[in-house]
């Protein structure tokens, strides 16, 4: 039979991987790029610096979503494309977490982008709301681009 004395740390671990990453003064892992919070902060008033596979990765969910934003705003998607779209999205982040060398405060904060990119990604996937997580994701990529220094970045409208 298990006891307080085994199940307790184990439920703290699983705390610990749901608590948004937002919560933590430092990161030194990517158990947090799941987060559903969006809360980011500039760096002393400049924009974060990232590195190559950060641009990579976010020019690559930017595209995807521009090809397919008037569609999204006028509610036209069809259920496949916004399985599609999410199966880019994720590929992108997969990308960006497997290569990551940000500083932990740099970090912390692509967490909190990719936390919402990752709840739209998966709402668009389930299929039940998907124009809603595309919301979300497009919502991420403008606040990514208020507080990421990314040349040449625009917002979506």
């Amino acid at each position: 039979m298990l006891t307080v004395k085994y199940i307790a740390p184990a439920l703290f671990g699983i705390a610990l991987s749901l608590t948004p990453v937002s919560g933590f003064a430092q990161s030194t892992s990517h158990d947090g790029h799941a987060a559903s919070e969006l809360a980011l902060t500039l760096n002393a008033g400049a924009k974060w610096q990232g590195d190559d596979n950060m641009l990579k990765g976010m020019d690559a969910i930017r595209t995807a979503f521009a090809a397919n934003l008037d569609a999204i705003h006028e509610d036209r998607l069809p259920a496949e494309d916004y399985k599609t779209l999410a199966a880019e999205v994720m590929a992108q982040t997969d990308f960006m977490i497997e290569n990551c060398v940000l500083e932990p405060a740099v970090d912390e904060q692509l967490h909190s982008v990719l936390g919402q990119v990752i709840e739209g990604a998966s709402d668009m996937e389930a299929g039940s709301e998907p124009r809603a997580g595309a919301v979300l994701v497009v919502e991420a990529l403008n606040a990514y681009g208020e507080h990421f220094e990314h040349p040449g970045w625009q917002p979506l409208d």
